[in-house]
């Protein structure tokens, strides 16, 4: 809940300096942005580090291989940053730019779970 809120606090007082930074200099705004959009991420990986955590430990208990896991925690990890930065992208009016960061993060994120379907076509064709 603390973690909640220091977003919370780091957004808002972000998001009052960049609206009045860029009245004067959108350069500046979208720097700040990108300043607070970081500091947010900050503020939080600490969950990111307990999710992780938690999953180690799962994976230690139930036997499940950790390369069947670590393709869909990159998958999220990928979503996340391509949704930041096609944010940050929009955010600065370049929505071509925001498109394509969509279009490589969803490229990006099939490709490394592409481990998670030859194993599952592997499995499949020992079954026939």
């Amino acid at each position: 809940m603390e973690t909640l809120f220091k977003i919370f606090a780091i957004a808002v007082a972000g998001l009052a300096l960049t609206v009045l930074v860029k009245k004067h200099s959108p350069e500046m705004g979208l720097l700040l942005g990108l300043f607070v959009a970081i500091a947010i991420f900050a503020a939080g990986f600490d969950a990111f580090r307990s999710v992780k955590d938690f999953l180690d430990s799962v994976l230690g208990e139930t036997g499940v291989a950790r390369e069947t896991v670590v393709p869909v925690w990159k998958a999220c990890v990928i979503a996340i940053v391509t949704k930041i930065t096609a944010e940050l992208c929009r955010d600065a009016k370049e929505n071509a730019a925001a498109s394509g960061v969509e279009t490589a993060g969803a490229v990006l994120g099939l490709f490394v779970v592409l481990p998670l379907f030859s194993s599952l076509f592997s499995m499949m064709r020992q079954m026939l």
